[in-house]
Formats: C-alpha cells, structure tokens, sequence
C-alpha cells in the first residue's frame, strides 16, 4: 500500500464527527516542507496534502469554538504558511490567550484578543507594518523574533492617548534583532542616549522578571525603560561585542542571574571590552549569579587588567593553559568553568604529586580555585602529549580545593582515576572530585 493511501486511510478514520469540540481549546499545527502534523488535543493526524489542511481548517473555525491557545509552527511555502496564519487568526484571533507562531500575526487584524497573555512571533522585518494593534496590558510573555531596527512599540498602545506604554503583568520579555547594525559614531550615540527619552516610545514594564536581548541596537527604547531593575532575576545579553556594549548602560548591579555571550569583536576593541566587562562583572552584587561565553579566540584578553570580581561561570573557546591560570588567579568568585580547547605549548611539568604541590606553592599565579565547583575541559590540544596533558590538569586538581565535578575526555578520565585514587588520602579534597 502507497503511502498515499496509507494517510486518506489516517484521515478518514479520524472520525472528526465523534470529536467532543467544546472540550478542546488549545490547537497546535507544526509541518515540514510538504507536509503538515495536527496535534489538537488527544488527537492527531500526520502528513497532511494541501487539500486535506484547507478542509480541516475550515472544519475546525466551525466547529472549535472554544479554542484560546494556538500554536503555529511551519515551515512551508510562504503563501501557504501566510494563508493558514490568517485564517486561523481570523477565525481565533479575538479569543485568544496564548499565541505562539514561526510568523507574524497579520496586520490586517483589527481585533485582535484584548486578553492575550502569550505572545510568541518571528516578525517580518521587511514589512512597513510588522504587527496590529495589541494590548499590552494583559500581555505576561512576549517573545519577539526577527526585529526590525526600526521596531516600535506603538503597537502595544492600549489607546492613541496612553503614555508611557505600560506592560502591567509582563513578567518575561525576549527580543532578538535581526540584520546588520547601523554604524554609529561615538557623538551619534552620545546624542541618541541623551535624547532618547524624548524620541523614543516610554516603556515601563513593573512586574518584569526575565529580561532577553539578542543584538542590541544603540537606540533601543528598552535601554530607556522603566525596568525594575532590583527585581530583575535573570538577564541575558547576547551578541557582538558592539551589542553588549550598548546593554551594558542598563543598571544590572542587582541582577538575580546575569549572563552575558560575547561573539564577536574588532582588535581595535579590546581596550573598550575591559571597560565595559569589567563594568559589568565588578559591578554585579556579591551572592548573585553572573556569567560569561567569550566565544572568541585565541582568548584574547590579558589577564591582568581583567577585573571580574564577582564573575560566577566563565566559558571561553580557545585559551593556553598559562593564560588560564592567570585568569583563574582574578577571578576570586569563580564556581563554574568551561574550556572547550586548552592548549599548552611548550610547557613541561611533573606528575608526580610532591612535585606538582610544590609546583603550586611556588607559583602565585596558580594561588586559585578555592571556590570551583565544576570544570569541564572539552578538548585538549591534540598535539600535545598525553603526559603534559595529564601534568597540567593533575596540576589543576590539586589546588581547586572546591572541585566537585570535573568533565573531560574518555582519554583523559581513566588516567585521572588513578591519579585520584593514589593521592585521595593524602589530599583530602581529591576523594570530593567525581569524573564525568
């Protein structure tokens, strides 16, 4: 039997007519390429033609009248995905509570749910009007995809009269910015933040929670907002160096849980990447969580003019092992680290455990690690010798007095065992260390 048939056969026995339709009201359809899945409650349809969504649907506007949740994933033609979306926010668009869709809602919508909560979208950020008229009073989630540089928020105004645009009960907001950055001089930005709270829409979010930025823009009405910063319990900043560099004007001493993830910076940079982590991650409160992705590398940084104090969690890609000690030497509040590829050079130790402490001792820049719970290295570099590999991390374990878990390699752990096991009763912190 042809898979054709197998699917009219799945459809067919569906049995739409004996669905309790007043019981359902949350609908979700996801799809590939050429091919749609339903999933409406307890019942489910896979690979559906063309044909049978455009059926379906109009079954369910007639029948479903109860639904204020919808979910709209896909990933097919454009025409089609944009005529699914409008149909079913035509048909659902002023009840809804949740909303979640890989698109936009359509600008043609005048009444729009005046109750919606959830509010998940991926914008087009080619279109001159990317979303209607939405109230965002009721709004408690609002996840933004695809934002235009030139977004406002205008279109969250209760009415043409209201301002500042208060989100009252919106405890979690998500923004990711899409295409290249207009380049600002430094005068430019200088003007735009001293007259930006008078150009820009006035936001005031007093419940908010969760804050998320994605490639910031200098001019951002957020970096302007009413935001309750002594509330907030988690932050997180993604993006160019350029980016973060424009969040960093947000008050975040009091955050809860920051995490910042650099990709990308320009060498000319690097004076003002001091400045601004520094600021960032000196700044933060003691007994708060802060950390830091530097997805660049080689890890470009000198150690000494780093002043994260109150750094919690430090992932880097690419760093040599004695740059990472004199790292690790700065940052006193260091619980978590991770190093995707630690390279040694010419470095030659040895592994013998008097020689390694002795080692430790007499070097400051190891004088570290006394509040490391966990260390993950995911590669080493592969021309170096397992021997000096093993020298370097056994050199490491011996001084993290903290270290709990430690992640590497299948290579790496056996020989590790040993060496724990061998020393454990000497060094009594070395028995706390499980291998993973």
């Amino acid at each position: 039997m042809t898979p054709e048939c197998l699917q009219r056969i799945a459809l067919e026995t569906l049995k739409l007519d004996c669905v309790d339709w007043q019981r359902i009201n949350s609908l979700t359809i996801t799809g590939p390429a050429t091919a749609f899945k339903y999933y409406i409650g307890a019942v489910a349809v896979d690979d559906l033609t063309s044909a049978d969504i455009m059926r379906t649907m109009q079954y369910f506007g007639q029948n479903l009248r109860n639904v204020v949740e919808l979910n709209l994933a896909y990933s097919n033609i454009a025409s089609m995905g944009e005529y699914i979306c409008l149909c079913f926010a035509t048909v659902y668009g002023g009840q809804l509570q949740i909303h979640r869709a890989s698109m936009s809602i359509p600008c043609s919508l005048v009444n729009f749910s005046r109750n919606i909560k959830v509010l998940e979208l991926t914008l087009d950020s080619s279109a001159a009007r990317v979303l209607p008229s939405i109230c965002g009073e009721t709004l408690k989630m609002l996840k933004l995809k695809r934002v235009p540089l030139n977004f406002a928020w205008h279109h969250f105004r209760y009415d043409l009269f209201s301002r500042p645009i208060v989100f009252r009960q919106l405890t979690i907001l998500h923004l990711s910015f899409e295409g290249k950055e207009i380049a600002y001089t430094e005068v430019e930005i200088q003007d735009k933040m001293a007259s930006g709270a008078r150009c820009c829409d006035q936001l005031c979010f007093p419940a908010l929670k969760q804050l998320s930025i994605e490639y910031c823009t200098p001019d951002c009405d957020l970096l302007y907002a009413d935001l309750p910063f002594r509330e907030l319990e988690k932050v997180y900043l993604f993006g160019n160096f350029d980016n973060i560099c424009h969040c960093s004007r947000l008050k975040l001493s009091w955050v809860g849980d920051l995490r910042v993830e650099i990709h990308s910076s320009e060498p000319g940079e690097t004076a003002e990447v001091y400045k601004v982590t520094n600021h960032l991650f000196a700044d933060i409160c003691i007994g708060r969580t802060a950390s830091l992705l530097y997805n660049i590398e080689p890890f470009p940084l000198d150690p000494e003019l780093i002043r994260w104090a109150n750094l919690t969690k430090l992932e880097v890609i690419t760093i040599d092992y004695t740059t990472l000690c004199k790292l690790i030497a700065q940052l006193p509040s260091l619980t978590e680290l991770s190093v995707h590829l630690l390279e040694f050079g010419d470095m030659v130790m040895s592994s013998s455990a008097e020689d390694l402490s002795l080692f430790i001792s007499a070097d400051p820049m190891l004088a570290w690690g006394e509040r490391l719970v966990t260390l993950m290295i995911i590669e080493f570099d592969d021309e170096c010798p397992l021997a000096v590999r093993l020298d370097g991390v056994q050199a490491l374990l011996m001084h993290a007095s903290a270290l709990s878990r430690l992640f590497v390699s299948e290579s790496m752990e056996s020989h590790l065992t040993e060496f724990i096991d061998a020393y454990k009763n000497r060094y009594d912190h070395l028995a706390n260390i499980r291998l993973y």
